[in-house]
């Protein structure tokens, strides 16, 4: 779930992308996995999806594959655009989704992760993303 405002908009990386409706400062929760709104489904619950659901998935969401699983998140967090410069990052001291921000945020600026802190160079490559 969100901890911030943020707002959807037209993005310079990717598509859509998410913006910080508010500053934040460095260090502050920006989001955290909710267990209501977000989905782990097993290997092979993805093996029986149809392929249509698989490419969503895919597209969507990314494996865990040291659980087996594949995660997707129901919230607006799936618009967080790949970047190596990011604004956010995965806060170590927690094992499920848990970004902070890496620097200060201005409101208006895209919210970024490194998608290599979660998935591989070749999941990447496999849906477009530039490494």
């Amino acid at each position: 779930m969100m901890h911030i405002s943020y707002f959807l908009d037209k993005s310079k990386n990717h598509g859509i992308g998410l913006f910080a409706g508010e500053n934040i400062q460095k260090g502050d929760l920006v989001y955290s996995a909710s267990p209501v709104l977000d989905l782990n489904i097993t290997e092979n619950q993805f093996s029986e999806l149809s392929d249509a659901e698989k490419k969503e998935v895919e597209y969507w969401g990314f494996p865990i594959r040291e659980k087996g699983l594949w995660h997707v998140d129901f919230d607006v967090s799936k618009f967080i655009n790949h970047s190596f410069d990011s604004t956010v990052t995965q806060d170590k001291e927690h094992d499920e989704g848990y970004l902070i921000a890496t620097r200060d945020i201005e409101k208006g600026e895209e919210l970024t992760q490194n998608y290599l802190e979660f998935e591989s160079k070749e999941d990447l490559e496999k849906r477009g993303v530039k490494v």
